[in-house]
């Protein structure tokens, strides 16, 4: 295919398929699709030269320049890029040369890329750039979502199109899950609270910034004024626009985490998927209860239901992944886990669950691989050298045994490490130092407690009366 002189603004169609490469979207018949940045630069990768084969280290090096990625990363983002492909009719679309690379075989037309309209502005480096260009396909993918049933659609004020740009925007930089890109968020929903006062939205944006912020900042503290400022903002939003499902799945998250009242929680979360059952988040929150409440059941099935709304959702599938665990649905945690590491591969409890997973699943040998992914990440919440002795006493390991038999509880208590010293000397049967190690636990959080509970490597003791303390809800 020949390229024109700046590919920046090509515009390439296949199929009900149209990619805009300036603003990184993809769209079918012209709605954009709520697909992640790292997918759509690959399939881009693969557009741009239709018909040849691309390799996996060119794909890799391309989508991932920054080097930290395994090629398992690159397989599942082919598989969503083709399941999303064939659900919208264009199958056969991406070829496999088997151990090489990929080709796109359907047929690809280029055609002007539309005017930019509006001021210039300094444009951001390539790849920072085509991330926030994924923002107008996320948010207008949720919208899109939200309004697939017309009948159930509430009735809400809508935006002006300066205010949907800034929720949009604020948006997308709240789904990154990050510390930066939450605090960068709260910027935009307060230009859309001064745009449109009497809209929900962007209280209820602000809402979720701040709560999102508690979560990732207060740690072992609580943080008054970020809770405070979470609780108002959603009081605000029911305020402005009571039929609002944004408004009452923000209400339903500060209930659940600041008043401490699941039974408020749960009833917000289904008033927002009365009002819109399209509404992803609501279904990823109210699955995320559901589970801290001891139903990993019901919580699978919600968050199911928010992946299939959202079906390129980092966080969701993070929740999915252990949802699944807790289901003791191991082979689905397993793949649930690889999606979300597939767009974030530095999702350290996604790794987590990885490795829990095969190693319930009967495969020590890639829960150890998995587990020695953690030491190139960092950070919490694992202890790698006490997750690869648990899983080594799964498989009856003497090495293994030995070492978790004389893993001493760190000074002072870490509390990742020593929930997993305690299930792992469970796994090992070695039940009097495990008893002696879950005495000397600490929760930090109601939430913490209640997945330990649930941990399919306490099954072995259930039925001991001596473990009844950390075994029943």
């Amino acid at each position: 295919m020949p390229q024109p002189p700046d590919p920046t603004e090509n515009v390439y169609r296949f199929g009900a398929f149209r990619l805009d490469e300036r603003r990184l979207l993809l769209a079918v018949d012209d709605a954009p699709l709520a697909l992640g940045p790292k997918v759509v630069e690959t399939l881009l990768a693969l557009v741009q030269r239709a018909g040849t084969l691309v390799t996996k280290d060119e794909l890799m090096q391309r989508v991932w320049p920054d080097g930290f990625v395994e090629e398992a990363n690159l397989t599942q983002n082919v598989y969503v890029l083709r399941r999303v492909l064939h659900a919208h009719g264009l199958e056969p679309a991406i070829e496999t040369a088997a151990r090489r690379g990929y080709r796109f075989v359907a047929p690809v037309t280029l055609e002007p890329a539309p005017a930019a309209t509006g001021p210039a502005v300094r444009r951001a480096p390539p790849a920072l750039s085509r991330r926030i260009a994924a923002a107008a396909a996320l948010v207008l993918g949720l919208t899109a979502l939200g309004g697939a049933t017309p009948a159930a659609a509430p009735r809400t004020l809508a935006l002006d199109p300066d205010a949907a740009r800034a929720y949009a925007m604020g948006r997308y930089y709240w789904n990154l899950r990050t510390v930066a890109g939450i605090e960068r968020s709260v910027g935009y929903f307060e230009d859309v609270v001064r745009r449109e006062p009497r809209s929900a939205l962007g209280y209820a944006g602000l809402a979720d910034a701040y709560t999102a912020l508690h979560d990732y900042t207060c740690d072992e503290d609580p943080c008054p004024p970020l809770a405070a400022k979470a609780m108002r903002y959603a009081h605000a939003a029911v305020a402005r626009e009571a039929d609002s499902a944004a408004a009452h799945t923000s209400l339903g998250m500060t209930e659940r985490l600041f008043a401490h009242d699941d039974v408020r929680a749960d009833a917000e979360f289904r008033r927002a998927l009365a009002l819109d059952p399209n509404d992803a988040l609501a279904h990823e929150w109210y699955g995320n209860l559901l589970l801290v409440r001891g139903d990993p059941h019901r919580a699978r099935l919600e968050l199911e239901r928010a992946v299939a709304l959202q079906p390129v959702a980092t966080a969701t599938y993070g929740w999915l992944a252990r949802a699944a665990y807790y289901d003791r649905r191991f082979p689905d945690a397993i793949a649930y886990a690889r999606e979300a590491l597939a767009l974030n591969p530095r999702r350290i409890e996604s790794q987590v669950l990885l490795g829990l997973a095969l190693e319930q699943n009967g495969d020590a040998a890639r829960a150890v691989e998995a587990f020695r992914t953690l030491k190139r990440i960092g950070g919490e919440p694992a202890d790698p050298g006490v997750l690869i002795a648990g899983a080594g006493a799964r498989s009856h390991d003497a090495a293994a045994l030995a070492a978790l038999r004389h893993t001493i509880a760190p000074d002072p208590p870490d509390r990742y490490a020593a929930r997993d010293l305690a299930l792992g000397l469970v796994t090992a049967g070695d039940y009097a130092r495990a008893l002696e190690a879950m005495r000397a636990l600490r929760f930090r959080n109601s939430t913490d407690r209640a997945f330990f509970v649930l941990d399919p490597r306490l099954d072995p003791v259930r039925a001991d009366p001596r473990f009844r303390p950390w075994t029943v809800p």
